[in-house]
């Protein structure tokens, strides 16, 4: 068992903790940061797509309108 820094704190946790004991700050293992780092590019990924549909949708309509 080795002991790290809590981020928020600096009080020393263990790194199997899930959270530390103090200040209740959420500590992320190497599992869980991979986990959540795939579900967070998928909704980057469909934010972006979102962003560029309604992009493309503005364009149009603006020049629908300038050509009238």
């Amino acid at each position: 068992m080795a002991l790290i820094n809590c981020p928020e704190c600096s009080t020393q946790v263990s790194n199997k903790a899930d959270k530390c004991p103090n200040c209740a700050y959420p500590l992320k293992t190497k599992s869980n940061v991979e986990s959540e780092g795939c579900f967070l590019q998928t909704l980057n990924f469909g934010c972006s797509l979102i962003g560029i549909i309604i992009l493309i949708l503005i364009i149009i309509f603006v020049f629908a309108a300038l050509s009238n």
